[in-house]
């Protein structure tokens, strides 16, 4: 049987292990060099094998799905070996335990650097987005923040990143107003960007929690660093809360 890698799914596993082993925890984007662009070296470890006779198999295991978020975890090129090397080790259940504390982690350290970040880390954040030639859609309206996360079906749990990433809601404004004194515009720019990104990912199937997660990844520019990470969060939410975004 093929194996299929649904963009929503790969999207969703990205982005909830910050693009790092889920064993050790090394990132998985290698930095762009006068040479080479930025490239992602991740590894997908099915959790259940793909096929009868790969490790974890398990034959009782719904085909259809094999190739999704729930039976896969993260992981770099030589933890993916290692884990298939040794199955009877690395234990389907071992697997999912380890995936569900990297997440933790993920969100733990991601909440730790929310006080920590400053304008050096939101410029970073903002770099890619603030080069986009982006126009803003007309079919967007305005409504109230609750009414977003409703409509957009959004978990508590996303509701909780809102809270966190708009704790730094003054200084995102702060550092939107210093960049309007040198370039007029600046922040209609930004929020075009993220309108257009909404819609594309929403036109790769993406929805909820999933679509907010890969937004976060847009708006951090798909780093593994949790202080730019921060601030990209704290740029969504700041969005999220005052203008179109997720309005669609």
């Amino acid at each position: 049987m093929t194996r299929r890698y649904p963009a929503a799914d790969v999207k969703k596993l990205y982005g909830r292990a910050a693009a790092r082993c889920a064993l050790c925890r090394a990132e998985l984007v290698l930095d762009n060099t006068p040479h080479d662009p930025a490239k992602q070296i991740g590894k997908i470890a099915h959790i259940v094998a793909h096929s009868e006779s790969g490790p974890r198999s398990d034959p009782d295991y719904p085909k259809d799905e094999l190739d999704k978020y729930e039976n896969w975890i993260l992981l770099c090129p030589t933890c993916h070996d290692k884990v298939d090397a040794q199955e009877n080790t690395y234990t389907q259940e071992y697997l999912r335990e380890l995936k569900r504390k990297h997440e933790k982690w993920v969100r733990d350290s991601l909440e730790d650097s929310m006080s920590e970040f400053g304008f050096a880390e939101l410029e970073v954040a903002i770099k890619g987005i603030a080069n986009m030639d982006a126009q803003s859609p007309t079919e967007f309206s305005v409504i109230a923040p609750n009414d977003k996360i409703a409509k957009n079906e959004l978990t508590p749990e996303i509701r909780n990143l809102l809270v966190m990433g708009l704790m730094r809601s003054k200084e995102v404004n702060d550092y939107l107003i210093e960049m309007h004194k040198i370039n007029t515009g600046f922040a209609d720019k930004i929020t075009a960007a993220f309108k257009k990104r909404y819609i594309e990912l929403k036109e790769e199937g993406l929805f909820g929690d999933e679509l907010f997660e890969a937004l976060i990844d847009f708006a951090s520019g798909g780093t593994s660093d949790f202080k730019i990470r921060a601030a990209g969060l704290a740029l969504l939410s700041h969005l999220f809360e005052i203008c179109e975004v997720f309005e669609k």
